[in-house]
């Protein structure tokens, strides 16, 4: 209820000019509309609600220091300012982001009290409902929101991934054309309504939905895992193979929203952090992994895996010396540690330490020796040196420990034919790594390269083909 509607004084306003109009001998007393004002402006605050309860979920002696540091402050903003919303839905979301889906659902429900009007706080309250393995529960929740909220495209989107998740086809079906409808430049609708169709066999339909999709959003590994399983559907196997592989990995992301982009600055446990930081370096930022573990730092200061990952964010960042002299400690005192071995070994690379990256790198195929990783710090320490035919060696031997993984393969096919120019060895190992991953773009480019210098045109032909359809769809550039 708005405590400022109906407000007590514009009644007592009205009421005056009657009593104006009396005459004294009636009993009126002049301070009778003060005192009136009064007790109903009294009353309106008695009927205002108190705003909900904090909890504090930071006592828990059990989390992670980090994590409990973190929530702790956010709770003791809340209690300060309990009654306001938006403090309320920052401790949510980092409840949220570190996994504490029971009291970020309190704290979203108390946000909803105090900011009715606010539509993502319900949302959230639904979503961590899920989160808590109540499906039915949150798709009623959503639903409901969706008729409180109708014009809200994020509440249409997870109506819409709930009802697919619960089976409920018209309902998904229903949600989707209203967020198509609602946020036309938004890929999960239509990318949504072409799972519907498909789930319903109907292939036809939903392959123009699934490249639409894609057009809106290059590059998405849903839409190219689904528009995958809609051509193997139709019969065209081979263009079904590149975008299945081309798809495979990655789930889908809840649609944008404000709160979500806060979210991974809220976030403080390990696994997460970690997670983030990787994610930071393979997108070519590992100065911002650095910042992201060096803020959790502080409360791991001698957690192995923790100073490593920051070693291995060092070197990303081309600062070698400074991975040497935070892990060269933790290795003198955990000779055993493998993967301290191996980030050193790089980081000894880096710096031209020849001798030091290869004996860092062999103690640590001595310490794990079917570990991929260790003979790819051979690898590495041998191409420093220069030693193509060691490189090779060592990059084989990773291969077969990690025979899954087309990377190696690639590297090894680029020294062959960059190195050595020993173009049939080079094609190769390609060809081994495009049957492991159709859809790995250095190598189909790396491919069509050498197939153009060795003649082998109609190769060549056939394999821009591929890389012509998966970059149309990816939003990269043909060569």
């Amino acid at each position: 209820m708005n405590p400022t509607s109906g407000h007590p004084s514009d009644r007592i306003t009205g009421s005056h000019t009657d009593i104006r109009r009396c005459d004294r001998t009636s009993g009126f007393h002049p301070g009778l509309p003060i005192l009136l004002v009064s007790v109903l402006f009294f009353l309106s605050a008695c009927r205002r609600p108190e705003p909900p309860a904090v909890g504090d979920p930071a006592t828990d002696t059990g989390l992670d220091p980090a994590v409990r540091a973190h929530i702790g402050s956010w709770v003791a903003a809340a209690k300060a300012q309990p009654s306001d919303a938006t403090v309320r839905a920052h401790l949510g979301i980092a409840l949220a982001a570190n996994g504490l889906w029971k009291e970020a659902r309190s704290a979203f429900q108390a946000t909803a009290v105090l900011d009715p009007d606010e539509p993502l706080a319900p949302m959230y309250a639904a979503a961590a409902l899920q989160e808590l393995s109540d499906g039915p529960g949150s798709l009623q929740e959503f639903k409901e929101l969706a008729q409180r909220f109708p014009g809200f495209a994020p509440i249409w989107y997870r109506v819409g991934e709930a009802s697919l998740r619960s089976g409920e086809l018209q309902a998904a079906d229903q949600a989707f054309a209203t967020l198509i409808r609602l946020a036309p430049k938004e890929s999960r609708g239509a990318l949504g309504l072409a799972e519907v169709h498909f789930r319903r066999g109907e292939s036809a339909q939903a392959l123009p939905l699934a490249e639409h999709a894609l057009r809106l959003d290059p590059g998405s590994k849903p839409a190219f895992y689904l528009l995958g399983q809609i051509l193997r559907s139709l019969g065209r196997t081979n263009e079904a193979r590149v975008a299945i592989a081309a798809g495979t990995g990655e789930g889908r992301q809840p649609m944008f929203d404000p709160w979500a982009e806060t979210a991974p600055e809220e976030v403080r446990l390990l696994p997460g952090v970690f997670q983030q930081a990787e994610a930071m370096s393979a997108l070519g930022r590992p100065e911002g992994a650095v910042a992201l573990l060096e803020r959790i730092r502080p409360f791991h200061p001698h957690h192995p895996g923790l100073l490593n990952q920051l070693g291995v964010a060092l070197n990303r960042c081309g600062q070698p010396q400074k991975t040497l002299a935070l892990l060269d400690p933790l290795s003198a005192a955990d000779p055993k540690a493998a993967a301290l071995r191996i980030t050193r070994s790089h980081a000894h690379a880096q710096l031209g330490n020849q001798e030091a990256a290869l004996s860092e790198a062999r103690e640590a195929i001595h310490l794990a020796p079917r570990l991929a990783q260790s003979h790819l710090a051979l690898a590495n320490a041998h191409l420093t040196a220069e030693n193509d035919a060691e490189a090779l060696l060592a990059l084989d031997e990773a291969s077969r420990c990690d025979p899954a993984n087309a990377e190696i393969l690639l590297e090894a096919a680029t020294i062959r034919w960059r190195n050595l120019h020993e173009g049939g060895a080079a094609m190769a190992l390609l060809n081994k790594a495009l049957e492991i991953h159709p859809a790995l773009v250095p190598a189909l480019r790396l491919l069509v390269e050498i197939q153009a210098a060795t003649g082998d045109s109609e190769g060549s032909q056939r394999t821009q083909g591929v890389l012509r359809w998966l970059t149309s769809r990816s939003g990269e550039r043909a060569p």
